[in-house]
């Protein structure tokens, strides 16, 4: 093994400098991935072929066999002690179900990179688990490869590394994602549109996309609205309802996040990356249009603008979609809602309506000074109640989604 243990050092060294640049390093202003908190494996790879490679090649053609190491880099000091035999554990995915036993495993504390020495068979793939909760850092915290900065256990704190010889396949350990939903706007015209998901790295497991895991409701009262399945593939799921939605009518559409891929991958349902035990799942709306007595499409933004002088911002409001007139509900035009900083803070407004139902002017109670911002709350509602819909796509009120700001 002795070309085994002289390639390591020109390895480690790679490995350290390859650390450095690593893009999903745990960042401490980001709460979900666990900040500094939590030791990750920020790289693995091979010793033939250096980070980021999964396939061995024979370091040592005297031997019979494949000989090569697998080489993992942490970003955080391990305790050596939790480096050993019983938290890794390697089988043959392709074409074998054997399981691998190391020979040595090393831990080089100064580069935090563990090295897993190993004899390998020709065209055979791998599936390396080091497994929930066996390695832990000096202050003695687990593993966090979903970076939510809890304790999950397995699976979802396994960290899965496949590895190859010649011409055999790796095990798909992607999570499926959603590449795109619909419909989801408002202003739908079809009484019976056909809700959808199309997936990224599938397949999806089939069996799995029904209607136990898929459902649509009315979104007021959310009483269930039957469906039926027009297709379910690999790639996509297709339904449409039994009868005709309603118009003016908002619809909310559940995807379940517990599924699965053909290879049995938990769904990433808001493609962040990770997958966790309470993945939420995919939720969104649709609004069947307006047939003029519903009453139901919401207002947005048509202009905001300071005025000369700055010491008030007039506000105006259109139809969301069409850009038709809308009448504004003057009660919710209030310092909750409507809102005036500058470079000094918040300004005190007074609320001003007249002849123009669609418009309100806010009248700074100060000269506004340097960069003034609007911020405009979902709340704000139209003579019908519908609530602001401040991203303009024809449903309002949603916190985050609908609150709008934009500088003066």
């Amino acid at each position: 093994m002795k070309r085994i243990t002289a390639g390591i050092a020109v390895l480690l060294l790679l490995l350290l400098g390859c650390a450095q640049d690593n893009p999903f390093k745990a960042d401490t202003v980001v709460e979900w991935e666990g900040g500094n908190e939590h030791p990750h494996i920020e790289v693995a790879g091979t010793e033939s072929g250096g980070p980021g490679n999964f396939q061995f090649s024979d370091l040592d053609p005297e031997r019979n066999g494949i000989q090569d190491a697998v080489i993992l880099t942490f970003d955080k000091d391990i305790d050596p002690s939790t480096i050993a035999a019983a938290s890794f554990e390697m089988i043959e995915t392709d074409p074998g179900t054997g399981s691998v036993q190391f020979e040595s495993i090393s831990y080089y504390p100064e580069d935090r990179t563990a090295v897993l020495v190993g004899t390998f068979s020709d065209d055979t793939a791998y599936l390396l688990t080091v497994t929930a909760g066996s390695i832990l850092d000096l202050p003695g915290n687990q593993l966090d490869p979903n970076h939510n900065a809890l304790y999950d256990g397995a699976p979802w704190d396994d960290r899965l590394a496949t590895f190859f010889t010649g011409s055999a396949v790796m095990r798909d350990i992607t999570s499926p994602s959603i590449n795109s939903n619909f419909p989801n706007t408002g202003n739908v015209g079809n009484l019976t549109p056909q809700p959808r998901v199309l997936f990224d790295n599938g397949p999806m497991n089939v069996s799995q996309l029904n209607l136990n895991n898929f459902t649509l409701v009315r979104t007021s009262d959310s009483s269930s609205v039957a469906l039926q399945v027009v297709s379910a593939t690999g790639s996509e799921l297709v339904t449409v309802p039994v009868n005709d939605l309603s118009y003016g009518t908002r619809y909310t559409v559940r995807l379940s996040a517990q599924i699965t891929d053909s290879a049995g991958n938990y769904l990433d349902t808001n493609n962040d990356g990770y997958v966790w035990p309470d993945e939420p799942d995919l939720v969104w709306d649709f609004q069947i249009i307006d047939d003029g007595t519903t009453h139901s499409t919401p207002p947005t933004l048509s202009q905001a603008d300071l005025l000369p002088g700055n010491t008030s911002v007039r506000i105006e409001f259109e139809e969301s979609l069409t850009g038709d007139d809308v009448v504004m509900d003057d009660a919710t035009f209030i310092a909750a809602n409507i809102q005036v900083t500058d470079d000094i803070g918040s300004i005190p407004i007074v609320f001003e309506t007249g002849a123009d139902p669609g418009a309100v002017n806010c009248l700074l109670q100060r000269i506004a000074t340097g960069t003034v911002t609007l911020f405009i709350s979902c709340n704000v509602a139209d003579e019908y109640g519908n609530l602001f819909d401040g991203n303009n796509n024809g449903l309002g009120g949603t916190p985050g989604e609908d609150d709008w700001s934009g500088v003066l």
